[in-house]
């Protein structure tokens, strides 16, 4: 499995390659974020027409399509896409299950509309929620994405689309994240990270962007480090908290990077997988047509 210190090697328009381009381009991917979806496919066209584009994955050389909890691919790279290139304009994406008789994208899983791709933009749209759930149904949720961070630094986001276990399948409530080191103990970055989305912005160390990111000192990485995730408003010491270990080197200078919770073991901890994706990145190798993520487990 290849590591996320990949995520600060490659600029992402050089895989895209559209520089050349007389006309403005923004850049979309799509995630199949859902723990009860099978593998999807998605279509997209421009807000206000009727006509969706054929399947993306399936044009694209990818008939897998994107598989809930990483499958096969690289670094568990099936579940989301590589960044697609668009004209800029207003589009609609639709999710469509492959092995579900009758789903297509005229007949789809979830849409959105109105999704805003202005010029250089890139933006995830994401297969969310639980079929039956009157809290959190399927759904497409989507993430503005950045690619550039000052050097040196990381940027990283935490984004909550984890679903509960149990008789109502709802959504894991808000949760704080933070890091813990044997120097610091517990340190909250996020707080109120409410399901599906990310931290709201604060001007409060840590600074919390308008896109859900926080810029650190590549340094905090070099060690060994906890993600802790707790319940909004607790610390570890309410027993209700959850930590990953990220291993030193993990994640390196210059990554721009999201964590999307995805599921949990059971409660009464809020958070045990999240999903690791590089968002400035290429794919790891010429034509693979997905992003570069790591599931991490606890």
């Amino acid at each position: 499995m290849r590591r996320i210190a990949l995520l600060s090697t490659v600029a992402l328009l050089a895989a895209c390659g559209g520089s050349s381009s007389p006309t403005p381009q923004g850049f979309l991917r799509v995630g199949n974020l859902s723990p009860d979806l099978g593998p999807l496919d998605f279509c997209v066209r421009t807000t206000g027409t009727t006509t969706w584009s054929d399947p993306v994955m399936l044009t694209a050389g990818a008939a897998a399509g994107l598989v809930y909890d990483g499958g096969t691919g690289i670094n568990g790279a099936l579940q989301v896409s590589r960044y697609f290139e668009y004209a800029a304009g207003t589009y609609d994406v639709a999710v469509f299950q492959k092995g579900l008789l009758g789903s297509t994208c005229a007949n789809p899983i979830a849409s959105k509309t109105g999704i805003v791709l202005d010029s250089g933009a890139h933006k995830l749209v994401a297969a969310v929620g639980y079929a039956g759930s009157t809290t959190a149904p399927h759904a497409l949720a989507s993430f503005t994405d950045e690619t550039t961070v000052t050097t040196g630094n990381v940027a990283i986001r935490f984004a909550n689309t984890g679903i509960l276990p149990g008789a109502t399948f709802g959504p894991v409530p808000p949760i704080d994240v933070g890091v813990t080191t044997a120097s610091t103990g517990y340190v909250v970055i996020f707080r109120n990270v409410a399901y599906p989305g990310v931290a709201p912005a604060s001007t409060v160390a840590p600074v919390i962007d308008a896109n859900g990111y926080a810029v650190v000192n590549a340094a905090s990485f070099a060690g060994a480090v906890q993600l802790t995730v707790c319940p909004t408003g607790l610390t570890p010491a309410s027993g209700f908290c959850q930590s990953t270990n990220v291993a030193a080197g993990l994640i390196t200078a210059n990554s721009v990077a999201t964590a999307y919770v995805i599921g949990v073991a059971g409660t009464p901890a809020p958070a045990a997988n999240s999903l690791l994706c590089g968002d400035n990145t290429a794919p790891p190798t010429a034509g693979y047509n997905y992003s570069l993520c790591l599931t991490k487990l606890p």
